[in-house]
């Protein structure tokens, strides 16, 4: 196997995911499932691999909504998906057509669009699109898939409003009750869906749209895997390896993560170097250093603001002073916000004032955004030493 940084893998090259794959299957028994992936931990694989190889009870139907901008154009998106699909099955996507027919639908170039007078009735389009999709099930259970879900939802909220996204949520929820037996829902995306339904309760809509379904977290690949996994990579490049542990030793020295074991053999095959501890080391490191991030760590900065909002400055003060500190109880972290921080919006003001659950809650969500892990003791460091080393760097600390 070759290294394939950022690239689709495979579905019959995915490493280490069986596990948490089985486990998808059994929720899916059940209930509807929220994957809650960090970036670059190889979401995307499981999800694939899902697809390439269903249960077989079971239809799978990926869509990537990450394009769609309104609620109107993501029943539309749907419909044309769901067609693509029901048309290995005559009488499902006879029916399907029909259905769209009947509610004043078009098809323009292919694409099945809504005209401006029947796209206020979007609603009752979607509550279609699942009724049809439940009684052309043959049988088995559906899958939906939408990745990308709540950047979506971000995208509707900018263009039309927190209310349409409230609707939205609560007749997907609807939906999931009244087709419990035939359809499930995945929802996954590079954003948590905790921002959405923060904002939301920002907003004043006091809404759980999704406590019916049960968060998987995707995490590293556990440590075995992940030394199979860069061990298969190095061999696939022909590279001559100095001992036998270094496969394990990359694979940790990255936190066992898809995406930078990937990145690290990469780079190494280009060199054309036998493989020892010490060029691993120097291939790591150039990439935490140098000036082209080839990475891209510098996102972990830069989506402060799109994660936080008003709260962005307090949440990078916050890595700040971790990354001098660390670890670190919240009350330490307070006192070094109140010596050391100058505020700039009234959140910080308040922070700054001494406004404990505020930042109480600000940590929980950076948690939840892997920034932060709290240990035994209560204190709070960085969730991952890779982007812990690179803060460090950037900021010309002494780690």
């Amino acid at each position: 196997m070759k290294a394939n940084p950022g690239g689709i893998v495979a579905p019959d090259s995915v490493v280490g995911r069986d596990e948490i794959i089985r486990q998808l299957w059994k929720v899916l028994e059940h209930q509807s499932v929220v994957i809650g992936a960090e970036r670059r931990l190889g979401k995307t694989s499981i999800i694939k691999k899902m697809q390439a190889e269903p249960l077989a009870s079971h239809n799978v139907i990926y869509m990537d909504v990450e394009g769609v901008s309104t609620a109107v154009g993501f029943v539309e998106k749907l419909a044309q998906n769901l067609t693509a699909h029901l048309n290995a099955s005559k009488k499902a996507g006879k029916l399907l057509g029909g259905m769209w027919s009947s509610l004043g639908g078009i098809e323009v170039a292919g694409i099945l669009r809504l005209p401006e007078a029947k796209s206020a009735h979007w609603k009752s389009v979607l509550e279609r699109l699942f009724q049809d999709l439940a009684n052309g099930s043959g049988g088995k259970r559906c899958v939906l898939i939408w990745d990308e879900f709540p950047w979506m939802l971000q995208k509707i909220n900018r263009n039309e409003g927190s209310a349409v996204v409230v609707d939205l949520l609560d007749l997907l929820r609807e939906m999931r009750t009244a087709h419990t037996a035939e359809i499930r829902l995945i929802y996954t995306g590079s954003i948590g869906l905790h921002h959405v339904l923060s904002s939301l309760h920002g907003e004043g809509h006091n809404c759980e749209p999704v406590n019916d379904m049960l968060t998987v977290e995707v995490l590293p690949l556990e440590s075995g895997d992940g030394a199979d996994l860069a061990a298969m990579l190095l061999a696939g490049e022909g590279l001559s390896i100095a001992d036998d542990g270094v496969a394990g030793y990359l694979a940790d020295l990255v936190e066992n993560v898809p995406y930078y074991i990937h990145h690290v053999v990469a780079d190494l095959a280009g060199k054309g170097q036998p493989v020892t501890r010490e060029a691993v080391d120097a291939v790591v490191t150039s990439a935490l250093t140098g000036h082209l991030d080839q990475w891209n760590l510098e996102h972990y900065r830069t989506r402060l603001k799109e994660y936080y909002k008003e709260k962005a400055g307090v949440a990078l003060a916050v890595l700040n002073i971790l990354a001098e500190f660390q670890p670190l109880s919240r009350n330490e972290q307070m006192e070094r916000l109140q010596t050391g921080f100058t505020p700039k919006n009234e959140f910080a003001r308040d922070i700054v004032e001494g406004d404990r659950e505020q930042l109480r809650e600000l940590i929980k969500m950076m948690q939840r955004d892997h920034y932060l892990q709290q240990d035994a003791n209560g204190a709070y460091c960085f969730h991952f030493n890779l982007i812990y080393r690179w803060w460090c760097f950037d900021l010309g600390i002494e780690q």
